[in-house]
């Protein structure tokens, strides 16, 4: 599993009773996972993976496409470290 998706994860279904604690956890480290998710789009070559998680599936990506979804979860993460900076409570990825 990608590591933007454990993270993804863990913030829409938490593992109980850690809910507060994680939100908590990516709401003080919102600036550095963005970082850190800015240079993993950076480094992104855009090829699929296959589902051994070894080889790459033949697929060619356009130049400046990415057809392995990480650019969507990007962007999910993104919003949802948006959020949490912000305060706001009643968002949608929360259940």
């Amino acid at each position: 599993m990608n590591c933007e998706l454990q993270m993804l994860g863990n913030l829409h279904n938490p593992p109980e009773p850690f809910g507060d604690i994680i939100r908590t956890h990516f709401r003080l480290k919102a600036r550095s996972i963005t970082a850190q998710l800015d240079r993993w789009v950076a480094q992104d070559d855009g090829k699929s993976i296959a589902g051994d998680g070894g080889s790459y599936l033949a697929i060619k990506p356009e130049v400046g496409s990415s057809t392995n979804g990480l650019m969507k979860d990007v962007i999910e993460m993104k919003k949802i470290l948006k959020e949490l900076q912000e305060g706001e409570g009643s968002s949608s990825w929360r259940s």
